[in-house]
């Protein structure tokens, strides 16, 4: 269990412990009324953090039929924003910007905004300070698990990323350059992939999601939200019947179980069968809105990139409706010392798994912001709040199909099974860094053939 947090006021994004406030000054057999409430609050306060302000103006000309204990007593006991931006660094392409949240109680966590082509703003959100699965290859896991956010606090950070981008939409801000101008638009998709194991914070999470996806709220859709895990195997199970619409990221890294448990040392915990029952569950919970889940697989060099890896990790997935996720190692401080793997062996890896008889849908990851710590495993600080590293990947729920572009931009596969050019079984798009060197650059666009030049989506809709 995380360690417990001495905190001061709530959030008023915070919507259990707004819900408790009014039911509890409403009296018994009012939780309808106060459902009704806390909505109207918190619909306010969205607004009001858009626009800039400080404090939720809770006047009957703002918040109109507001309960008069309400009106009086919610802003000792509530903030807008109980948090603060500590600092933001901007990545030298302008597509990326990572933000380092101070806590209330002097805690600091990131988050990381990326800029994709079509209007797509994903927002890498943390989930706890620091995280105890001690993933090998991750900066955060070497801080220990430091404690929970609230729910609130988890969509602070929503609401700072809005706050910023609109204000550089304005003008007002020396930041990076998004499309999107208004706060309502800044942020379009977000993955709970930050500092954390979201699912070891599994209730504030959840009660985050509420108002991250309400209409009158945030209005992120469910499609459009993915929830990352190294798999903790009962909440899996508990996401896929209390939010079966939103997009589940299962971190695997490895194809077997000795493998995993020397990468991942708390995969004793759950053996790998338990793990793809559950992934099983949440495959068969989802509509067609929400169709595939993502696999991610952290490729290190010399550990898990052998083609042999790629052979046991198709027959480990076959027959299931995943997309498969290669994430090249980007360095970090982490004592175990991983290297980054070479470009051939991830395109190699590409290949095995695209190609029959597995026919998996493969991407691999395109990194954004590696020259300010803001890629995928980087995110760290240590307990005073300075940085060590810092981070967030790709579009993933983007490939997943929750934007109506399945893939990002594809480049071709050439290794010696495949002649340049081709396309294995028409599913392997690549929108990638340079693994060898980890420059943060994103590659031009390139056609599948010379003849017939099409978008990766376009090939893969094909089977």
């Amino acid at each position: 269990m995380a360690p417990k947090r001495t905190l001061g006021r709530h959030s008023f994004f915070d919507a259990p412990a707004l819900l408790a406030f009014l039911e509890d000054g409403l009296g018994p057999g009012k939780r309808d009324t106060a459902e009704r409430h806390r909505r109207t609050i918190q619909e306010a306060a969205v607004a009001a953090a858009d626009r800039g302000s400080g404090t939720l103006d809770l006047s009957v000309a703002a918040v109109p039929n507001l309960p008069a204990f309400a009106r009086e007593r919610l802003p000792e006991a509530f903030a807008l924003l109980t948090s603060s931006v500590d600092s933001v660094a901007t990545s030298g392409d302008g597509t990326t910007a990572k933000f380092v949240v101070k806590l209330q109680d002097g805690h600091r966590v990131e988050s990381v905004l990326m800029r994709h082509d079509g209007g797509r703003n994903t927002l890498c959100v943390s989930s706890q300070v620091g995280c105890k699965m001690g993933c090998t290859f991750c900066a955060t896991g070497t801080l220990g698990e430091l404690g929970n956010l609230t729910s609130g606090e988890i969509l602070e950070q929503v609401a700072h990323a809005r706050r910023f981008a609109a204000a550089k939409g304005n003008g007002e801000t020396d930041a990076v350059a998004f499309r999107a101008a208004e706060a309502s638009a800044a942020v379009t998709n977000v993955v709970f992939m930050g500092m954390g194991e979201p699912l070891n914070n599994y209730d504030a999470v959840c009660a985050s999601l509420g108002l991250l996806s309400d209409a009158r709220g945030f209005a992120v859709a469910p499609s459009r939200v993915t929830v990352s895990t190294v798999g903790v195997v009962p909440k899996m199970l508990a996401l896929a019947r209390d939010s079966p619409e939103v997009r589940l990221a299962l971190s695997l890294h490895a194809p077997n179980q000795a493998l995993r448990e020397k990468i991942v040392p708390t995969a004793t915990a759950y053996p790998l069968p338990k793990i793809m029952a559950a992934l099983d569950a949440y495959l068969a919970a989802g509509t067609r809105a929400r169709t595939r889940a993502m696999i991610e697989y952290c490729v290190l060099g010399g550990v898990n990139d052998e083609e042999a890896h790629a052979f046991e990790l198709g027959e480990l997935l076959r027959g299931r409706d995943v997309i498969v996720n290669l994430i090249p190692f980007n360095p970090t401080d982490t004592p175990m010392g991983h290297t980054p793997p070479t470009r051939e062996a991830v395109q190699a890896m590409a290949a095995v798994l695209a190609g029959p008889p597995f026919g998996l849908r493969t991407t691999v990851r395109k990194e954004m912001g590696q020259d300010i710590a803001g890629a995928c495993g980087q995110l760290a600080l240590d307990a005073g709040g300075a940085k060590r590293a810092g981070g967030a990947g790709g579009d993933l729920e983007d490939l997943a199909g929750s934007a109506g572009n399945g893939f990002a931009r594809a480049k071709t596969v050439a290794d010696k099974k495949l002649k340049k050019g081709s396309v294995v079984n028409g599913r392997v798009a690549f929108a990638s860094s340079d693994v060898q060197t980890n420059k943060s650059r994103t590659t031009s666009v390139q056609t599948m053939s010379s003849a017939a030049p099409r978008r990766a989506t376009d090939v893969t809709k094909k089977k």
